[in-house]
């Protein structure tokens, strides 16, 4: 069911990069509570419909999404103002799974706009008390974002690497080698204690999950795929050759299941449903 809200609060990230905040609870009697990791589908009248990561929530309905300009819709999108109504419809896919055990360590790996969805999953985490690590990368400084937001969180929980390909802000280098970098003294039992989730472009999750299955560390990825429907009927989504489903069996997948994915980190469907290259 589509839900029609209001958007409430527009912060501008960086170039590009807007999120916007409305609320899911006001007006909604069959209103359903998001958890970190879940996508809602996105309807601007008159443009279309897209799947957007949640990148934040509070249990009184708030809610954001944060939207990069890459085409027709997100486009209309970070041009809304506030005042403006949107369609939602959702929440929608499986979440991240939080470890009951508050010894594990939690390490959040994400690109570009993939830390949308860890950004919402970190303040979690400090609302829980857990200690977990960020490791954001981007191309340049400027396409590096909520960097405000995490200055703010509480130090004792909580630990940060940033890196861009070309060195303008933190470490020269992409996410996964500071991943690497930061675990190759561990020993093999701290390595055990680790527990990845990551989120950002499909090349950067498969070289992650390629260290962690070295390495035997628990290993959460969530996958990006064209989506028109949200539930299952396109088929765009559709991961070969298990035939799984990213909008109902994911967005996240464990370690387990992207071994038995011969997509995972090589094709994506276009909107024809034909596989192409990933970039």
């Amino acid at each position: 069911m589509i839900r029609t809200v209001k958007i409430e609060r527009v912060i501008n990230e960086c170039k590009g990069v807007k999120t916007l905040f409305f609320n899911l609870k006001k007006e909604n009697k069959d209103y359903i509570a998001p958890k970190p990791g879940q996508f809602v589908m996105v309807w601007v009248p008159g443009v279309d419909e897209v799947p957007m990561s949640i990148s934040g929530y509070d249990d009184n309905g708030n809610c954001a999404i944060t939207v990069k300009d890459v085409g027709e819709c997100t486009n209309a999108l970070q041009n809304l103002n506030i005042g403006d109504y949107i369609g939602v419809r959702g929440p929608l896919g499986n979440h991240f799974q939080i470890p009951t055990n508050k010894s594990k360590k939690c390490l959040l790996i994400g690109g570009g706009i993939g830390m949308a969805p860890l950004k919402w999953l970190s303040s979690e985490l400090i609302r829980m008390n857990y200690n977990f690590i960020v490791i954001e990368g981007a191309k340049i400084n400027k396409e590096l974002i909520f960097i405000d937001n995490f200055q703010l969180y509480n130090q004792a929980f909580s630990e940060f690497h940033f890196c861009t390909d070309d060195g303008s802000y933190g470490v020269k280098g992409i996410a996964s080698d500071v991943f690497e970098d930061l675990i190759k003294n561990y020993t093999k039992e701290e390595l055990s204690n680790l527990i990845v989730y990551s989120c950002g472009p499909e090349i950067m999750l498969y070289r992650l999950f390629q260290i962690c299955e070295k390495h035997s560390i628990e290993f959460y990825a969530s996958l990006e795929r064209i989506m028109r429907c949200g539930c299952g009927l396109c088929g765009l989504c559709t991961l070969d050759p298990l035939g799984l489903l990213v909008c109902k069996d994911g967005p996240i997948f464990g370690l387990e299941t992207l071994k038995k994915i011969k997509d995972f980190g090589k094709y994506q469907r276009d909107f024809t449903g034909k596989k192409i290259d990933l970039e």
